[in-house]
């Protein structure tokens, strides 16, 4: 299994508006696909909270080393994020990650109610369960500096009985190498690569345990900001 693994839960969902801004006759439930914002799904016009419902069976055989997360890429709006009658977060907004491994049971019900004042509310991006190690690459970001060079820094954030291997890789090509003992709050790592010609194409980090890859990242640099 590559970390992060995804299983996204994209449907159906129960779709239920409970409360019209302003007042007003109810739209009538329905079943959607997500993602979507309201006017995607047949609510147009619609402005106040709608609650979806999403019932979802347990995620297959979970290792000791590994961690089951709750994930929202794109979300209009504020939430109240519920799990099986446990509240996650309340005026949640997007992106969004919440760990639920303890919650996780055989049958799960997930509530997310979304409250906005247009019909660009609901969850315009992916929801999905990501698998990842006890540890992670976190925040990780690329930029451009004045001489040309790469800087990637990021993060490993979680927990691990030992230090772990970080790898850099720049066209697939070994490009750095530490070691990094994990942290609750994020133990930050920095690396810079110096220009090249041809320019580099794709980079690529890697955190490893023995020889099991915990984490991966990895970037185009068709997309890279560029420092002041």
């Amino acid at each position: 299994m590559t970390y992060p693994h995804r299983i996204r839960l994209r449907g159906p969902w129960e779709c239920e508006p409970l409360e019209a801004l302003g007042g007003g006759v109810l739209p009538a439930p329905r079943r959607v696909t997500l993602p979507g914002s309201w006017g995607d799904l047949g609510l147009p016009g619609f402005a106040g909270r709608v609650r979806f419902v999403r019932k979802f069976g347990y995620p297959g055989r979970i290792d000791d080393y590994e961690r089951v997360w709750l994930v929202g890429d794109g979300m209009e709006g504020v939430a109240t994020l519920r799990l099986n009658d446990t509240v996650l977060a309340t005026d949640q907004r997007a992106p969004f990650a919440v760990e639920v491994t303890p919650l996780l049971k055989r049958h799960n019900c997930l509530k997310i109610t979304v409250s906005a004042d247009s019909d660009r509310g609901g969850l315009w991006g992916n929801v999905a369960l990501e698998i990842r190690c006890s540890a992670y690459l976190h925040d990780v970001h690329v930029r451009q500096l004045v001489d040309g060079s790469l800087e990637v820094t990021g993060a490993v954030t979680g927990t691990c009985d030992q230090p772990l291997e970080l790898y850099g890789l720049a066209d697939q090509a070994h490009a750095h190498y530490q070691q990094i003992e994990p942290r609750p709050e994020g133990a930050p790592f920095r690396m810079v690569l110096p220009p090249r010609d041809p320019p580099i194409q794709l980079l690529r980090v890697d955190i490893v345990r023995v020889s099991k890859i915990w984490g991966t990242w990895e970037h185009c640099m068709q997309s890279v900001v560029s420092s002041p």
